[in-house]
Formats: C-alpha cells, structure tokens, sequence
C-alpha cells in the first residue's frame, strides 16, 4: 500500500475517513513511527505547516527552516491536482515543538516554488525531485539548516545514521499526536532501495532510502516536507533528504524514500538569495508576464501582432481577441501556445482584416495562463485600419 507523507483530510471525523477508504487506497500514513519527543532547541530549524484547500479539506506537513524567511519542503505538499496551491492557503508555525503551546513565531507563506523537475502527473506520490521552497511573511528567528551539496557525497553512504522528525502519526493505524518526535535511521543503499520493489533503480539514485531492514522506525504521512539530517565530514549537521513517501509505515523491508537535497543545488541557491528574476521564473503563484512588443497593419491588409512571454519555463495559453474598444464587442477570437524559455520568446498573430471592417482604431487584448493555472492581467494595445 503507497502511503503519502502528508496528511490530507477531511475536517469531519478522520478515523470515519481512514475506515471508509477502500484497502487498495492510500491510507492516512503518521508521525514518526518509533520516535522520541525532542526538544526544539535540538531541531530549530524544523517547522510544522498546515493548508486550509477550503470545502473541508486540510491537510498537515513538514518543513525545514533553509534561509531567513525560506523553508524547504515536499512538493506533493503544495500540488493538488498538477496544479501549486494558492500560498495564501498555507500557514504555519517554527519554534514550536508541541503544538498544544503558544512558543514560536507563526507565519504565512507569500510565495511557492515547485521544483521543475518534480512529476506533478505523479498526483500526492512524491518521487524524485518531490521539493518546494516557501518564502514566509516575516523572516523566522531561528538558525536554518545547511543543505547538502554534491561535495557530501560520503554523508549519503549506506549505513550512515540519519535523522528524521515530525508531527504525523504514531502509527500507520494510530492517531495523531501534538508533539515533535524524532528518530535515527540508517541510510539505506540504493540496490537495497531498489530491491524493496517500491522504486527502480533509476529513481533510488536519484533519491535517498532509509530505514532499518526489520522496520519499526519510519517517517510516515504527517511528516511529509520535514527533515532528514546526517552529519557531514566537519561534523556539522546538514539537510540530506526530504520526506517524501514510502509504502505503508516502518514495515519490514520498505524504507522511507526521501528527496535528496545534494540534487537541488542549481535551482534552489539562486532562490535563497530571494533573486527576484529566478523567483519571477520558478514561482507558480506568479502570472505570466505580457510585454505588448508590436501591433501594425501591413499593405496586405493583415494586422498583426507581436508580443513575448516572460516568467515562465513551460508552455503558456493566450487567449486574444479583437475589439473596437477595450471593453467592447469582441470581433474576432484567438486562443493559441507560447512554447517559452526564460529568456522570452516573440510570438506573432496575424489577422486578415475583413473589408467590411470601418475605419477607425481597434484594439488587440489578450491573457496569458501558465500551467499552474494563474492568469496575467488583461492587456490591450491599439491599431488603426
């Protein structure tokens, strides 16, 4: 049974929930099975998020505090239906070990960035490069963690005893609990991985497993997004892996599978600097950008029009329509794909103006939607027949 790491409920009564799922289906998974209650000067930098997708829906995970208003984690959390949840959905609370208290600072999230490479197409199952990075409404008093690079390649060895943190639940059957609980597991070799029949061996490098081989210790549906952490060649603890997913809970032979943080260098330092242009290009929460580049009628008769792209990596939907005035009748209709680069693209639209069309001045006005769903102002440019 493929359980998911985060918590996704309805807010009536979650064990009806859990009993009424059909045994075949992804069951609500738990904290940190076999854990110890920790105390947050241990692991400041672990935080507890909470979304509200409205119509009863809700669900919990983890994260890791990575940067002064940054947190780092699973992109399964924040993805529902292929598409990135609004931010204004999610808030969250650090320095909060039980969450029966009113220590800490609570935030909100303001931004989201899903990695690129993340399989939305994948739904909540996480897998390789299952991360995101949540920039917060006030900057988080408490040390981030370091992330670890390529250059700790020995840390993610098989044996390695790793950390692992959270507030699922106890159990894959049990309830839930209020308390931050952590565990040590052994990092786990990526032919062992690939053995357990839950990944191949092509995603097991491209992640990171852990867990012992007789079960009992495990991170489960709850602690999604939170922190897997070993200790480098300084000594100096680092963030090795994401919670991701896993099939049931501390079994035998199936450990945990976690997002390895070594592989998102490229695309998370540049975020970490708050680098408007990167943030611009990688954050779903943020519409497609239009620039109007050109209208102009040619000696044929045809008006046509330039315009580019900008903050997007992906395909782009325009929608693009001829009026007389901005808010007048539409005329003529135009739906049709941007393939753009982050460098922008120039794509042009031709019209053949009818020779019943009076003279005068027209307008071009067009929507850009990206992927995620978000939508660019409407814009309108003007040409004269």
């Amino acid at each position: 049974m493929r359980l998911l790491r985060h918590l996704l409920f309805l807010t009536t009564f979650v064990a009806m929930l859990v009993a009424a799922l059909p045994a075949a289906a992804a069951q609500p998974h738990t904290r940190v099975v076999g854990g110890q209650a920790v105390a947050m000067t241990d692991m400041p930098w672990a935080v507890f998020l909470e979304a509200d997708l409205g119509g009863g829906n809700a669900w919990s995970c983890g994260g890791t505090i990575v940067g002064p208003h940054f947190i780092l984690t699973a992109a399964h959390c924040v993805v529902d239906k292929q598409k990135t949840i609004k931010a204004s959905q999610i808030s969250g609370v650090a320095g909060r070990a039980d969450l029966r208290t009113a220590e800490g600072t609570e935030f909100d999230v303001i931004r989201i960035a899903v990695n690129p490479n993340y399989n939305r197409t994948r739904g909540s199952e996480g897998g390789p490069s299952d991360a995101a990075l949540l920039w917060t409404s006030v900057d988080l008093p408490y040390t981030p963690l370091p992330l670890a690079t390529t250059a700790d390649a020995p840390s993610y060895g098989a044996g390695v005893m790793a950390r692992i943190a959270g507030w699922g639940l106890t159990s894959a059957a049990g309830g839930t609990t209020d308390v931050l609980l952590s565990a040590s597991v052994p990092i786990v070799s990526d032919a062992e991985c690939a053995s357990s029949d839950q990944v191949s061996i092509g995603e097991a490098q491209a992640m990171v497993c852990a867990g012992f081989a007789a079960g009992g210790i495990d991170s489960c549906q709850g602690d999604s997004g939170g922190p897997l952490t070993v200790l480098n060649a300084a000594g100096a603890t680092i963030l090795a892996g994401v919670v991701s997913w896993g099939y049931e809970c501390a079994a035998a032979g199936r450990p945990g599978l976690y997002t390895r943080v070594a592989t998102l260098t490229s695309w998370i330092t540049p975020l970490l600097t708050g680098d408007e242009t990167a943030w611009s290009a990688a954050a779903d929460q943020s519409p497609p950008r239009v620039r109007m580049a050109r209208v102009r009628m040619d000696a044929k008769s045809y008006a046509k029009f330039t315009y580019r792209i900008l903050g997007e990596t992906g395909p782009t939907r325009e929608t693009i329509s001829i009026r007389r005035t901005r808010g007048g009748t539409v005329l003529k209709r135009f739906s049709t794909k941007v393939a753009v680069n982050p460098s922008g693209k120039n794509a042009v639209v031709s019209w053949r103006v009818p020779n019943s069309l009076a003279y005068g001045t027209y307008v071009w006005c067009m929507t850009s939607r990206d992927a995620s769903g978000n939508t660019s102002a409407l814009q309108c440019a003007p040409f004269t027949v």
